[in-house]
């Protein structure tokens, strides 16, 4: 039985049922946007015979286009003439079509005979050169201010309705599975970006699942753990025993949605604070690890190659004070803290004030 429903197929032979079918299996495979286009590119093109293949993102009205072509020698010819492809783009019907709002999968031929379009400019000057002398092209309805689209070229023949029926009925299922690549890649960046706040104020996060086993960890949570918990792991998917103790002794009272207090662990180095959260699908939980480090000498960060006052100044912003409150602090001006942060950065080579903080990190925690 076809993944995609069967509806009104009859017109295509078995053959074009399991060849989309397996298409679609592999297209539909959650991934980020890149490898979305990639396994589209792929499977796409066998489906409907053709030379030549393209991803394309159009910005119609601001005449804008980025192509991704699976051919070297289109791709090239693309960079060099793409300032004048998108001047001229609305020459393409194709384009013009899909500037009006995603429809059906089309063809050239649906509104130019072959001598109206070798007659076009768009094609004397840039198709004509890859083999475009026909076109077929399914636009996917995603956004509104971009056409998101795949484009086949053929150099011999025209595309058959075989061809368009297979595009109609791909299209929605490449809708989805772009929106799907779309989210994951968002969510992707947004959890990357979340772990660098955390690294900078010196917290990690750990995801577990119901058997209390770890099964993400973010690169400072291991740190955290070696830190304050002085112990060797049985696996290296376990927690320490005094923290798979007391997250198994409040995980009941978590499902039922009571409130946990914290864990809160101090030795040498600082201070610790865990706290038990629920998961993402309610079976697992996750941990906040929270640490403060003890205030450390002055000369400990100076083994960076700071000066005491940069030293001190570089501590604070680890934990993610801002200028103000390290003026306050240090009693020093918020004018002469930004001074001293525009040092640090030069000393230890980088270009912000988090990674400069992720640096200070890793050296305190070591």
């Amino acid at each position: 039985m076809p993944v995609y429903g069967w509806g009104n197929l009859m017109t295509l032979a078995d053959s074009d049922h399991a060849a989309i079918n397996r298409a679609l299996e592999n297209i539909y495979r959650l991934r980020d946007l890149d490898g979305f286009v990639v396994a589209a590119m792929k499977e796409l093109p066998p489906l409907v015979d053709a030379d030549i293949s393209a991803y394309n993102e159009v910005d119609y009205a601001g005449r804008r286009m980025m192509s991704i072509i699976d051919s070297d020698k289109a791709q090239r010819n693309f960079h060099e003439i793409q300032v004048l492809l998108e001047s001229i783009m609305n020459q393409n019907p194709l384009i013009e079509y899909s500037a009006g709002g995603s429809g059906t999968p089309k063809m050239i031929s649906d509104f130019l005979t072959h001598d109206q379009w070798r007659a076009t400019g768009i094609y004397q000057s840039i198709y004509g050169n890859i083999g475009g002398e026909f076109q077929l092209a399914v636009t996917l309805p995603v956004d509104d201010a971009t056409i998101v689209a795949f484009a086949f070229n053929r150099a011999a023949s025209n595309f058959t309705e075989r061809h368009r029926k297979i595009l109609t009925i791909m299209q929605p299922h490449l809708t989805r599975a772009y929106e799907n690549a779309r989210h994951h890649t968002r969510e992707s960046m947004q959890l990357e970006r979340n772990q660098r706040v955390m690294e900078t104020i010196g917290a990690g996060w750990l995801d577990l699942d119901p058997d209390l086993r770890i099964q993400q960890a973010a690169p400072l949570a291991s740190s955290i753990l070696e830190t304050f918990f002085d112990q060797s792991y049985p696996e290296e998917d376990c927690l320490p025993v005094q923290l798979h103790s007391w997250v198994h002794s409040n995980f009941e009272q978590l499902q039922e949605g009571g409130p946990v207090e914290p864990l809160v662990i101090s030795n040498s180095t600082g201070r610790l604070i865990v706290r038990l959260l629920p998961g993402g699908d309610r079976k697992g939980c996750s941990l906040l690890m929270e640490q403060f480090l003890a205030v450390a000498p002055a000369d400990l960060l100076e083994r960076l190659g700071l000066t005491g006052r940069q030293a001190e100044v570089l501590y604070w912003v680890c934990q993610g004070k801002s200028n103000a409150e390290i003026a306050v602090i240090l009693k020093i001006s918020v004018r002469t803290v930004t001074f001293h942060i525009s040092g640090i950065l030069e000393a230890l080579g980088v270009t912000n004030r988090t990674e400069a903080a992720k640096i200070a990190t890793s050296h305190l925690l070591s």
